[in-house]
């Protein structure tokens, strides 16, 4: 097995190794090295893995072999097969490291103050290199839930509290009231935050909790039955603060308004436009039926009315032949700008559009589809649809007296 050596010290940064085992063509391509002993953590427990070098070859990945208790350190060449039985030096990406041990020591925080402010028992984690999540079990959860959590858990915070680690055996495992019930047996790794936190973990975490900087609740949803929170910590609560804050000053200032203003005004646009949409759809209605009622009156039904509407957008287009439809004894067959084409016919014809559509896709080149009733689709040379409304006319005009 590999000496894990960042179970005793986090904050190791380098170390020397010898390597035990090369596998070439490792996933990904590279080598896969095994190391008698790793600073490097593997992804496991939720928890991403380290990145960094080994004897100048990068480390790309670290995967744990559960079964036989080894780590394989993915290179990202094929030359570390050079490095078999040598003594190598290992070096950390100490920027990452941090971060994802500001992230995990956060999320036990976050974890302990939920089971203490809701009750809430933390049932799955996942620390991603961008987005970290927690869920919990069945609570209700809303904006007062979230400041609870996030008063709580960065109380803690600034208390500075001590983070220790510890090894007890399984046999002594119940005496030290454990957060949730250790997955693994034997000698137990033991995170404790100083009268605060207990948890069987084998990940990385800070020396004392006021270095996890801050904790923000960033967001939270309904998930399998129970709420997933996501969260920041540390450095990524900062840019995630700071670019919102950068957001929110432009707004106010496009808006005129003051940055506490800005949620209330823009709800109230929205709110407006979605009024002015409304009141713009239904003029677009009245209009389709006007310009459909003009039409429909220089035609002797049963009719085919076939036009290239120029300068008119797709909806539009859309919009009048549903209108002129709608009276019955007529099918519309109209083409918009690039290329589009609407193909319609009234309910109390049999003529299939859809098939007309195909028909003169065949021939002029274009893509589409539709129903019997009512067909949808592109020219594939759209500057000039005139020639297949056309055709598409006299085909119709030709089933309408087939029928």
């Amino acid at each position: 097995m590999t000496e894990r050596l960042y179970w005793h010290d986090s904050y190791l940064r380098e170390f020397a190794a010898r390597v035990v085992s090369v596998r070439p063509g490792a996933p990904g391509g590279g080598a896969a090295l095994e190391l008698d002993r790793t600073a490097f953590y593997p992804t496991s427990g939720g928890q991403l893995h380290d990145t960094g070098t080994l004897d100048g070859l990068r480390v790309l990945e670290v995967l744990e072999e559960e079964k036989e208790g080894r780590l394989l350190h993915r290179v990202d060449t094929a030359g570390g097969a050079d490095l078999m039985g040598h003594s190598v030096t290992g070096r950390i990406d100490w920027e990452r490291r941090f971060d994802h041990m500001q992230q995990h020591s956060g999320q036990h925080l976050l974890s302990q103050a939920a089971l203490r402010e809701l009750g809430a028992a933390t049932v799955a984690v996942h620390l991603g290199a961008d987005r970290c999540t927690l869920d919990l079990a069945p609570a209700a959860f809303e904006d007062a839930e979230a400041a609870r959590l996030e008063e709580a858990a960065n109380a803690a915070i600034v208390e500075n509290r001590v983070v220790r680690v510890h090894f007890v055996d399984e046999a002594e495992i119940e005496r030290w009231g454990l957060r949730r019930p250790p997955k693994t047996s034997g000698v137990i790794r033991v995170v404790e935050i100083e009268e605060y936190d207990r948890s069987a973990c084998g990940g990385t975490h800070v020396r004392a909790t006021g270095e996890v900087g801050a904790i923000a609740i960033t967001g939270w949803e309904r998930y399998k039955g129970g709420t997933r929170l996501t969260f920041l910590c540390g450095s990524r609560g900062l840019r995630d603060h700071r670019w919102k804050s950068r957001a929110l000053t432009e707004l106010g200032r496009a808006l005129s308004v003051g940055a506490p203003e800005v949620a209330e005004t823009v709800q109230r646009l929205i709110t407006k436009e979605s009024e002015a949409t409304r009141r713009a759809d239904a003029l677009r209605a009245r209009l389709a039926a006007a310009e459909a009622e003009l039409r429909r009156r220089a035609l002797m039904l049963p009719a085919v009315h076939a036009e290239a509407l120029a300068g008119r957008p797709l909806d539009e287009v859309r919009a009048l032949a549903e209108a002129l439809t709608a009276g019955g004894g007529l099918v519309a067959l109209l083409a918009a700008d690039g290329g589009g084409l609407i193909f319609a016919r009234s309910a109390d014809l049999t003529l299939d559009v859809s098939a007309l559509l195909r028909r003169v896709l065949d021939q002029y080149g274009g893509r589409g589809g539709g129903k019997p009733a009512f067909a949808q689709g592109t020219l594939a040379a759209p500057a000039e649809p005139r020639a297949a409304l056309e055709a598409a006319r006299r085909w119709a005009q030709e089933g309408l007296r087939g029928a």
